[in-house]
């Protein structure tokens, strides 16, 4: 998908025509499009969520970002993006027009790097393999600062002008909002921390947390322990990942001790992949929960038809206690919505 982004899949053409073509001329100069890309596969859960993820900011923050952005998607501007790294800050679609999140995976390593991006304004044809393998668009990039950039795609190949002016529009707005200096706040915060989930009661409103109890703790009984805290946060919590399933978007915690080295993060991450294959296997599944425990962590995994929930506890958590805590991760990210998620994009219908 990152070659037909670059090439389109029209490139088949080729092929059939000369099964023997040689492609390395036209793909000159994205070894690190590439490299970057398979480094993603073990650090970035989108890669297999198919979803993407919001830089954390306060409600109104992302409504002023998302209000300039829809004036410019108004004006024939086909998809409107604002990141910061890997993170959407707001992004909006003309009429009904919406891009997959694979798309925005893809066209994010892209321009993160590919260094020419960042030298100066580029206009640049690329294709979203999700929206249509087969054509071009156009996008217009522009990095405001070192992380945090815009991209305008249309489907006129003449438009560089008026984007440019469209990109000094919201440039002005996000600047008078101070939009721009609220992003680099919460780059250097940081995003969702384990310890900061509170010990609080079990929510009083969502899901039945007996309900949750009662399916999970059937998968493998066990001897009752006693409460284990951990070095993250409660119950031994040291990770967990939510995704939303509605709006195609998720929420990674930040990494905990004792997760502190790249081994460390990215054995987690596999486990999540295994995790997550096996939620989702159709010849065996799928299933709604599942509880894992090994020398490494507890595993938790909970999916419902809104949401799921994926959860790394210490290797000696308590069962009942992990369960609890899940509950209130999701209670606690229902209070904080506003500002880890962007509401008002579509929905994907894929």
């Amino acid at each position: 998908m990152q070659m037909i982004l670059i090439l389109t899949k029209s490139i088949n053409r080729s092929f059939e025509k000369n099964p023997k073509f040689d492609m390395t001329l036209l793909l000159g100069g994205t070894d690190d499009v590439f490299s970057s890309l398979s480094h993603s596969f073990s650090w970035n859960p989108a890669t297999f969520l198919h979803a993407y993820t919001c830089l954390p900011l306060a409600y109104a923050t992302r409504q002023a970002a998302g209000a300039i952005l829809q004036d410019v998607a108004d004006s024939g501007v086909l998809f409107a993006i604002l990141m910061c790294k890997h993170k959407v800050i707001s992004l909006v679609g003309a009429q009904k027009a919406s891009v997959h999140p694979d798309d925005i995976l893809l066209l994010s390593n892209f321009v993160m790097s590919s260094e020419s991006f960042r030298t100066s304004e580029s206009f640049s044809p690329i294709c979203l393999p999700r929206y249509n393998p087969l054509a071009f668009l156009h996008a217009y990039v522009h990095f405001f600062d070192v992380d945090t950039y815009l991209m305008l795609l249309t489907t006129s190949s003449d438009a560089f002008y008026h984007l440019k002016d469209c990109r000094i529009r919201i440039e002005t707005v996000l600047l008078k909002s101070n939009v721009l200096s609220e992003v680099q706040r919460s780059l250097l915060d940081g995003g969702i921390r384990v310890e900061d989930l509170h010990v609080a009661p079990l929510p009083r409103s969502g899901p039945s947390p007996h309900q949750v109890q009662q399916i999970v703790q059937t998968d493998s009984p066990e001897r009752p322990r006693e409460p284990f805290v951990g070095i993250g946060g409660p119950a031994g919590l040291w990770h967990f990942i939510y995704r939303s399933i509605y709006l195609d978007q998720y929420v990674s915690s930040e990494f905990s001790p004792p997760l502190t080295n790249h081994r460390q993060q990215k054995r987690l991450y596999r486990a999540y992949l295994r995790l997550y294959a096996s939620m989702h296997d159709k010849g065996i599944g799928p299933y709604k929960t599942q509880f894992k425990r090994d020398e490494n962590y507890v595993l938790l995994c909970w999916v419902t038809q809104d949401f799921e929930l994926y959860a790394a506890f210490d290797p000696l958590a308590d069962k009942a206690e992990a369960i609890k805590t899940c509950n209130r991760v999701c209670q606690w990210l229902k209070d904080v919505e506003n500002e880890i998620f962007l509401h008002g994009a579509s929905p994907f219908s894929w």
